[in-house]
């Protein structure tokens, strides 16, 4: 029997809503940044490819200290790590709202991801510990609304705050919210916490794949500027290579390790978290080069292209509705067609230009958003039908973290091929997009990171292909 649950119904309402006060916050900047970029890539003189950094250090920290943060909250107890998660993420954010330089903003946007990732990490943890069985699937399903929610209403709030208020604001905004949570999660979450009796966790393999990801991040985003082959780019490469070889052998001998290479001893398992993995990274991707799109190529104010970009991330209020859909046609069949409307979004993306309608921008927007909503849900369920008995905790914060991972390369991957392909001068001279007169230069960049994109979204659906054997329950 659980000796940890809370008796009265009011605590436990307050509990749900810490949680999903966390799950909103942590959500709401992955996504809130994005509709600044330019505007942050004006005020700071700075080319795309460095300023694409506020966003992959947000997400590079939080999901390479998901898992430390996690198993600390197994020795020292949820309840410490959730409200150091809010004291971390209100001093990131205070930080990033009074930075004097990019460097400076890029760093304290780490911080800000190492909050994000306390926060992320634990708050499910809460719901089957502390409130009793009846109430549990209501409240997973707020906390996913919270998440959604956050997710979806970052580029509106992000662009109205700052074309009216201006951009450090978009991070000052999170300093009251933190502080009342800080206060009620110390005055109504229990301290008691089921205590584990192992304390090991693969700290080696935590730093290894930590610093191969950062090595191969840093040579991708920086290789126009450095040269694709100089000693530095071919160096980083060659690192990472070493590092993620490195990491396979260590996590095949530790009897702890801090990824179960044997989940994908399941090819079903291993093609359809590929399918997911190349399915975030076109969001990814798409979350950020849109705003360039809408304010740089369209000169739409930030505040409207904020309102457009919340159409991709409705889509995922679309999930919980898909199982009537899926009962009728199948989950698999469901997943297949989610993707080949990303595709079909895709080509709309190419064709876009300086004057085309505002209404083909919404539509397909508004397509890729329904693709994301359509197949995320059926994935997931796949992926979580191939967990091995008592291993679905495993397998959701691997999908946790391979959300984040894959986030930031489609960021990283979006952006190489759009400054790759604009003039160079403006990554190598570390140049506002301003510098380029003629808009027609910027045509190639967009049209190629669509090009990109639409290849990605086709390979989803190969992966996906091979996951048709197993029956999604």
């Amino acid at each position: 029997m659980n000796s940890y649950l809370i008796e009265k119904t009011k605590d436990q309402n307050l509990l749900i809503a810490l949680v999903c006060a966390g799950a909103f916050i942590a959500n709401l900047d992955a996504t809130i940044v994005n509709i600044a970029l330019p505007t942050l890539s004006a005020e700071f003189k700075v080319s795309p490819s460095v300023v694409s950094w506020t966003v992959l250090a947000y997400l590079l920290c939080e999901a390479g200290f998901m898992l430390p943060f996690g198993k600390l909250a197994d020795i020292k107890g949820i309840k410490l790590v959730y409200q150091a998660g809010f004291v971390v993420f209100m001093i990131g954010s205070l930080l990033c709202g009074t930075s004097a330089n990019i460097n400076e903003l890029i760093a304290f946007r780490s911080l800000q991801g190492l909050g994000g990732a306390m926060l992320f990490t634990v708050m499910m943890s809460f719901v089957p510990i502390y409130l009793p069985p009846e109430r549990r699937i209501k409240a997973m399903g707020l906390v996913t609304t919270a998440a959604a929610a956050g997710v979806a209403l970052g580029p509106a709030i992000g662009g109205w705050i700052t074309a009216f208020i201006g951009w450090r604001w978009i991070f000052f905004v999170n300093i009251p919210f933190c502080l009342a949570a800080i206060v009620a999660t110390r005055q109504s979450i229990p301290s008691a916490y089921p205590r584990t009796s192992d304390t090991r966790f693969d700290y080696q393999g935590a730093v290894i794949s930590f610093a191969a990801l950062v090595l191969f991040l840093f040579a991708v985003n920086m290789g126009l500027e450095f040269g694709w082959l100089s000693p530095t780019i071919l160096s980083c490469f060659a690192s990472s290579a070493l590092l993620t070889v490195l990491f396979v052998i260590q996590q095949r001998k530790c009897d702890h390790p801090l990824l179960n290479l044997q989940l994908f001893n399941d090819k079903v398992m291993l093609f359809s978290m590929l399918a997911f993995s190349a399915s975030l990274i076109t969001v990814g991707g798409v979350m950020f080069i849109f705003p360039f799109y809408l304010e740089e190529y369209r000169q739409l104010d930030t505040h409207v292209s904020g309102a457009i970009m919340m159409l991709p991330s409705l889509g995922q209020f679309i999930g919980p509705f898909t199982g009537g859909i899926a009962k009728r046609f199948g989950a698999w069949t469901l997943c297949m067609a989610g993707m080949a409307v990303g595709v079909c979004a895709f080509f709309i993306f190419i064709d876009l230009d300086p004057v085309s309608l505002i209404v083909t921008i919404v539509v397909s927007l508004a397509l890729f958003g329904l693709s994301q909503g359509l197949s995320k849900s059926p994935n997931t369920a796949l992926i979580m039908s191939c967990a091995p008995a008592g291993g679905s905790s495993s397998v959701s914060s691997l999908m946790s973290l391979c959300r984040s991972l894959s986030m930031a390369l489609g960021v990283l991957f979006f952006e190489t091929i759009f400054s790759d392909s604009i003039p160079h001068h403006v990554s190598i001279n570390n140049s506002h997009l301003a510098v380029i007169t003629d808009a027609k230069e910027l045509a190639p960049g967009f049209s190629n990171a669509f090009l990109l994109g639409t290849a990605i979204s086709v390979v989803a659906i190969v992966f996906m292909w091979h996951t048709r054997a197993r029956k999604i329950r």
